[in-house]
Order: structure tokens, then C-alpha cells, then sequence
């Protein structure tokens, strides 16, 4: 596997794990791929407890962290809220006209939830557009997501969206680390 469909399992894997516990076997069947990275037992851990936990009080702990949670939504995964404190904000114009360029029409979730973004770069990955997916990396996911990983950590009411959080967290250092090297090699 090259180093950059290695990176599209990366965001698949992660893609999965942002729409919550029902995704258990998609993750599961990703596992090997992501065996040697930093974030490996974190995750070794998430999936112990998919396994092991009530799937219940599993989907209450990601639906307060990510869905609704009362008086006040912690962490929603969505791109307009971090860049411009609203949802379904302006970049849904620019992230839709990324999405339908490759003929992709996004169905899951809202065209700027952080599972659609970490799928469509999946896919760039995937395909071989290492440059237009490094570049929706550094034009995107790196400018809002770090800060979604550290709001998760710091408002987890459970072991499964801390978890999830601190895996989040050290991906993204990854890729800061990965894509500034790609940069600097591309400029040499």
C-alpha cells in the first residue's frame, strides 16, 4: 500500500468513527490498516468498548458530544461552526461545488460534518489526487478539526468521546507533521 492510500484508510477509518457506534463493523474491518499509528491504542480501546459496552449509553455519550446536549451543543462537527459560528454557513457553496467536481454527492451528513470531509479526502487519496486531497487537508480539515479534537477532550462526558477526541487529536498532529513535509519536498 503507498503512503497515500495508506492516508485514505486514515480518514476512512476516521469518517466511520465521527458517525458513532454503529459504525463498529466498518472500523473493525479497517483495524489492520492502522496498526502502526500513534493513535493505534486509543483506538484498540474504542473498539473494546463497541464490543464490550451497551450500545446504548454508547450512543448517549456521542449523542451529547456531538448531536445535541442540553442547554448548550459542546462540539458540533461541523466545519461552518468553527470557521464562521454558524451552522450550514457559507462553505457549504465552496465544500458542495469540491464534492460535485468528482461527481460525488454527499448523503450521510451535512456536506461540512467532519465525517463527509474525512470521507471525500478518503476518496482523493484513494484515487490517486494526492495534491487536490494534501490540498483540502491544509485548506480545511487541519484549519478547524484540531480544534474539534481538543473540544471533545475537554467536553467528553465518558470514556468512548475521550477517546475518540485524543485519537482525533494525534491524527491531526500526523497530518500537520505529514503534510508539511509533503510541502517542503514539493518546493525542493
Amino acid at each position: 500500500m503507498t503512503e497515500y492510500r495508506s492516508v485514505s484508510a486514515d480518514y476512512r477509518f476516521f469518517s466511520y468513527l465521527l458517525l458513532g457506534p454503529r459504525y463498529k463493523k466498518n472500523l473493525k474491518e479497517l483495524l489492520t490498516y492502522i496498526e502502526n499509528r500513534t493513535y493505534y491504542k486509543e483506538i484498540k480501546r474504542i473498539i473494546e468498548l463497541l464490543e464490550n459496552q451497551d450500545t446504548g449509553k454508547l450512543l448517549t455519550e456521542y449523542t451529547s458530544c456531538f448531536v445535541n446536549d442540553f442547554r448548550e451543543l459542546k462540539c458540533p462537527p461541523y466545519e461552518s461552526w468553527y470557521m464562521q459560528r454558524t451552522i450550514y454557513g457559507s462553505i457549504i457553496e465552496k465544500l458542495m461545488a469540491n464534492y460535485f467536481k468528482y461527481g460525488l454527492n454527499v448523503q450521510k451528513e451535512l456536506p461540512d460534518h467532519v465525517s463527509t470531509e474525512m470521507e471525500f479526502v478518503s476518496f482523493l487519496y484513494f484515487v490517486s489526487l494526492d495534491k487536490e486531497a494534501d490540498e483540502f487537508v491544509n485548506v480545511h480539515i487541519l484549519k478547524w478539526v484540531p480544534k474539534l479534537a481538543k473540544d471533545i477532550i475537554e467536553n467528553a462526558k465518558g470514556e468512548y468521546t475521550k477517546l475518540i477526541g485524543m485519537a482525533l487529536e494525534k491524527f491531526m498532529e500526523n497530518e500537520l507533521e505529514r503534510t508539511l513535509k509533503a510541502k517542503s519536498s514539493s518546493q525542493a
